[in-house]
């Protein structure tokens, strides 16, 4: 029988010369196919969107932009579509399969509890099983009532509004009247200061935050724009329907006997609903009004102590629901360890709104006890409520579709991903980080932040409008700039993220009851923070975020990995990447001098560090931002581009894009030109920057969609795509525009830097 020959036959050098070579060569041949196959799905998808027809030195947004909408129409749950809007369904789709999944014994705990919670989530059955209890369960817990009396008769009983609001805010993060916080000192961001003003009025919980801050925004502004006092806006009468039905509905639920039965079908007792509904939502108006009398965003912060504070707020009135801000804070650090408060010395408040205080004051002097106990009941109960079982979510999808025009509610799956996502977002980018990425992408992303941010100094060295001083400190400011990029390392350093969630408990069956407690961990970091130093700077969002930001206190700019993907980054071609990702830097950086940015220092204290002069001159060449975007008219609602809302997204914009296209030259400088994108080879390789830069905010919209975008502080996406380059000389040359077209006009160009 032959024998086999297993003998180790030893390789020599050249062969394994050899052998090495022929695998750098496989592995740069995969390389450069998938590189291949990037830039041609980028160049259909590019050419998909294009309209061709049209004149780019007169519509650039148009012809980029002019068919994305018949490769990419806006999902029935949607008012508005956009990239951003598509990748967050891509990244949330991507999150809900890897929740799915079964744990396994290796991941870190909190990556096992966020799968609980998407669970916990999905489990309707359950939630209708368990009803309205769990809700009904946090209310008593507060100190609040689960069904508020519905009477007409005067209440006399004062109503001890401050402990809810504490409870409230300890609990689930909520603002109930006023905006309490533990912040950085504005003019010293190493020391955190207890701080007061308008409340936030998004839920702090998941789920409908971001459509509830868009509705109630379009029916306030309804209500005060409408012809007559007499007349209903219809945003107004299906929030009080609205009202009414949730209200009906709990005092229905569980009501076995009879005769209660017979009262719920009284007209006389639907009518004491219907007052009750009228009642909160005309508080709900007063409120409003004088939270929106000032604009907090122009006002400076005011130091008192908690004796001035009081003195202020006090102002003479009487009545049973005064402020009263010593029982106000020594309850909301009851019981928290080593802050011990010393309100008559150091503790100082930081008020941010002081006359929204005051009125606030007033105006509780002058509410009715069961009106006030009524506002409050509904301000937790509308946030809460939809979590609950499948009627009052089933309520509240009416609701929306009847106010935003029969939107359809998302996926359970996706809805479930989304609030897993918000709650736990560091545990669910477990999933996405690994080392490739911060040993290639990263690495390339802080190449290009570094030529952005060398474009930037070029271009303040070359401004004729600030005195040297000046230039040199913002130079050291730029060049002070932090950078978060893609997620923080620790996420793969084992016990990381047990330390991060430390104290937070999962249960399969209590799905409102582990959100709260992951809200209830916010406001424990941010309570304990109040005697500790800020030496070190945080990430500003979480990794899986679609988006990117700036932190004036931390002079900081964090990029998510959320974002580097298609079509913002990864594309092939540094042409395309630079105009995507690459302006989208540009437009953080430059956001640390816009007119909000340009009060912070290099290390975050706001002081003013710029000379008089340059501050006079800066504010005169904001101005001809504010005329030229408020002359953009939006066809679709008959209105106008607010300019100086918008004023500093606008900034940001301009200077992006201008910075992103020098920092491009100096790559190419280096690196050479590139080669051709297929099917756009008669482009040159800057005339394909510009399509990037437009290409990411392609969008779908409707007069509804824009009609929420004029109450926000950017510019509807096609405004920011023609007004960017309509200032850009740049733009013209290269697209060869001549002066006097839509793109170039004959007026002079918007510039700062």
């Amino acid at each position: 029988m032959e024998r086999l020959d297993c003998s180790y036959k030893r390789t020599t050098p050249s062969e394994r010369r050899l052998l090495v070579l022929l695998v750098l060569a496989l592995l740069l041949a995969v390389a450069l196919i998938i590189a291949l196959a990037v830039v041609s799905y980028y160049s259909a998808s590019l050419l998909q969107s294009m309209d061709q027809t049209v004149d780019p030195c007169e519509d650039f947004y148009s012809y980029t932009c002019g068919r994305w909408s018949d490769e990419h129409p806006t999902p029935d749950t949607a008012v508005e579509y956009n990239w951003f809007a598509d990748r967050t369904q891509h990244m949330l789709r991507r999150i809900r399969d890897h929740l799915q999944e079964n744990a396994s014994d290796s991941e870190p705990q909190p990556v096992t509890q966020a799968r609980i919670m998407f669970k916990s989530c999905m489990d309707t059955d359950e939630l209708d099983a368990q009803g309205l209890e769990p809700m009904f369960r946090f209310l008593r817990d507060i100190g609040m009532s689960v069904r508020p009396v519905l009477s007409d008769e005067p209440d006399t009983t004062p109503f001890h509004w401050v402990p809810i609001a504490v409870e409230a805010k300890r609990r689930v993060f909520q603002d109930l009247l006023v905006g309490f916080g533990v912040y950085p000192q504005n003019t010293n961001r190493t020391v955190n200061r207890l701080s007061l003003g308008t409340p936030n009025v998004r839920s702090p919980l998941p789920g409908y935050r971001d459509v509830d801050k868009r509705i109630d925004a379009r029916r306030r502004k309804a209500r005060t724009s409408k012809d007559s006092e007499d007349e209903e806006d219809p945003y107004s009468a299906a929030f009080l329907q609205y009202l009414a039905q949730v209200i009906g509905y709990i005092y229905k639920w569980n009501t076995n006997s009879t005769d209660k039965t017979d009262k719920v079908k009284n007209d006389a007792f639907d009518l004491a609903i219907k007052m009750a509904a009228i009642h909160i939502y005309e508080m709900d108006e007063r409120l409003t009004h004088i939270m929106n009398e000032y604009d907090e965003s122009e006002l400076d912060p005011i130091e008192m102590s908690v004796q001035e504070l009081q003195e202020w707020t006090d102002g003479g009135h009487n009545g049973s629901l005064m402020l009263n801000w010593t029982e106000y804070f020594t309850l909301m650090f009851e019981g928290v360890e080593n802050v011990t408060l010393d309100l008559e010395g150091e503790d100082k408040i930081v008020v941010t709104n002081a006359n929204y205080l005051r009125d606030l004051a007033k105006l509780l002097a002058e509410t009715p006890s069961k009106t006030l106990e009524l506002t409050l009941w509904w301000e937790v109960v509308h946030v809460l409520a939809p979590l609950t079982n499948r009627d009052l979510r089933h309520l509240k999808e009416r609701y929306i579709e009847k106010v935003m025009g029969g939107q359809a509610p998302e996926a359970r799956s996706t809805f479930c991903a989304n609030t897993v996502n918000y709650l736990m977002g560091m545990a669910v980018s477990y999933f996405f980080a690994d080392t490739t990425f911060l040993n290639v992408t990263k690495s390339k992303v802080e190449e290009m932040l570094s030529d952005i941010k060398w474009a930037f100094s070029s271009l303040v060295r070359s401004v004729d409008w600030m005195d040297e001083d000046t230039k040199l400190a913002t130079l050291e400011k730029a060049d002070s700039l932090k950078h978060f990029v893609g997620f923080p390392e620790w996420l793969l350093e084992p016990g990381q993220l047990e330390i991060y969630y430390d104290g937070m408990e999962v249960n399969e069956t209590a799905y409102l009851f582990n959100m709260i407690g992951v809200l209830h961990l916010y406001t424990v970091t941010m309570v304990n923070s109040l005697r500790q130093l800020n030496l070190e700077d945080n990430w500003a969002t979480d990794p899986t975020d679609v988006n990117a930001f700036h932190t004036f206190q931390a002079n900081a700019i964090t990029v998510p990995s959320g974002i580097l993907q298609f079509p913002f980054y990864d594309l092939g071609l540094e042409a395309l990447n630079y105009g995507a990702i690459g302006t989208i830097l540009g437009h953080e950086l430059t956001h640390g001098f816009d007119n909000s940015g340009r009060q912070y220092d290099k290390d975050g204290n706001m002081r003013q560090w710029w000379s008089n002069t340059t501050v006079e001159e800066y504010v005169n060449r904001t101005t001809c931002f504010i005329e030229q975007y408020s002359n953009y008219r939006l066809e679709e609602i008959d209105g106008w581009v607010n300019g100086k809302l918008t004023l500093g997204e606008n900034i940001a914009d301009n200077g992006g894009l201008r910075e992103s296209l020098r920092a491009y030259r100096r790559f190419k400088e280096r690196n050479g030109h590139e080669s051709r994108l297929p099917g756009f080879e008669s482009f040159t390789d800057e005339q394909i920057f510009f399509l990037s830069f437009a290409n990411v905010w392609c969008e779908n919209w409707t007069p509804e969609s824009v009609r929420w975008a004029v109450s926000d502080e950017h510019s509807p996406n096609h405004i920011r795509v023609l007004g960017v380059l309509s200032n850009s000389p740049e733009f013209s040359r290269i697209w060869k525009c001549r002066k006097g077209s839509a793109m170039n006009p004959k007026k002079d160009k918007c510039r700062i830097w």
